[in-house]
């Protein structure tokens, strides 16, 4: 139970969608982390595209975290799919950090939230 007025600490994984290559290392390390049966991903890289967008062929990569993300708890807030990101496109915030994310410049996606 939490004390009157205190806040529970969130964090989530956010994707740079600026960064990301649509390599699936994510999906590999999770489900080598994880063990988990085939056909059962607890992270999914969407592709969508390529589309023509105001005159240029443009194509993106959302990966996408399921409900089942524990966050590799054993590995210390550092999940499988964050670590093994070759191009570091999966990063952790916490609530703040989100936020501040998310207010940037720069083109990121929510792939999960936690806490």
């Amino acid at each position: 139970m939490r004390a009157k007025g205190t806040v529970k600490s969130k964090y989530g994984i956010l994707a740079d969608l600026e960064r990301c290559v649509g390599c699936f290392a994510c999906e590999v390390a999770c489900k080598q982390e994880n063990r988990t049966a085939r056909g059962t991903p607890w992270i999914r890289v969407h592709t969508v595209g390529p589309e023509l967008v105001n005159g240029e062929l443009r194509m993106e990569y959302l990966p996408i975290i399921l409900d089942k993300c524990t966050f590799c708890q054993s590995r210390d807030m550092n999940p499988s799919c964050v670590a093994h990101c070759p191009t570091k496109a999966l990063r952790v915030f916490n609530a703040t950090s989100i936020l501040d994310a998310l207010r940037s410049d720069r083109r990121y996606h929510v792939c999960t939230i936690k806490g």
